[in-house]
């Protein structure tokens, strides 16, 4: 097994070292292959590379906007939530304005009916109190009516009283109800 191992060069060895001249035609050759496929694959390397660096720049300006964006988004929302909470705001205040409402409105209504009745009961105590007042200080104005009356009995023809055949009919009529039913009486 030792021997196997130590002679695996020299086989490999041999075919070279026979056939020099056209092995040296052949790695040149080789190495002028090696080289322009190298220089193709550094080249593809280079192109890809370029590639690389030009999708980076795409992908950082394009998470760039999309930061703008986001951001732009952000404030949109804020403002929309500041709106959303300025109208939270004014409908709880006009909710509390109706709930005092509420709670006034059928206060207001129980003492304006409470001062209604309690005027309604006033009232034919005022008319009564003005009654009894104006008998005790007569005014201006009952002396007045007074005169006009007493003038009006003295008076050959009366302008207010019922002249004196009007009142001797009506008289007829009280005492007899029948006479007043018939025309020309």
């Amino acid at each position: 097994m030792r021997t196997l191992t130590c002679l695996t060069p020299v086989i490999l060895l041999l075919p070279m070292i026979g056939c020099q001249s056209s092995t040296d035609e052949r790695l040149v050759e080789m190495a002028k292959e090696h080289a322009a496929r190298q220089a193709e694959t550094q080249r593809q390397m280079t192109d890809l590379q370029k590639q690389v660096a030009e999708g980076s720049r795409k992908l950082v300006e394009s998470d760039a906007k999309a930061r703008q964006d986001l951001t732009a988004l952000q404030h949109e929302l804020r403002s929309d939530q500041a709106e959303i909470h300025r109208g939270h705001d004014q409908l709880e205040a006009e909710r509390r304005e109706m709930a005092g409402q509420r709670y006034r409105d059928p206060i207001i209504a129980a003492i304006l009916t409470d001062v209604g009745v309690v005027l309604a009961c006033l009232l034919p105590l005022i008319v009564c109190i003005y009654l009894l007042w104006s008998v005790r200080h007569p005014g201006e104005s009952d002396s007045a009516v007074a005169e006009l009356l007493v003038q009006e009995l003295v008076a050959t023809e009366p302008r207010l009283l019922l002249p004196d055949s009007s009142i001797a009919r009506l008289e007829r009529q009280a005492a007899d109800p029948e006479l007043g039913d018939r025309p020309g009486s």
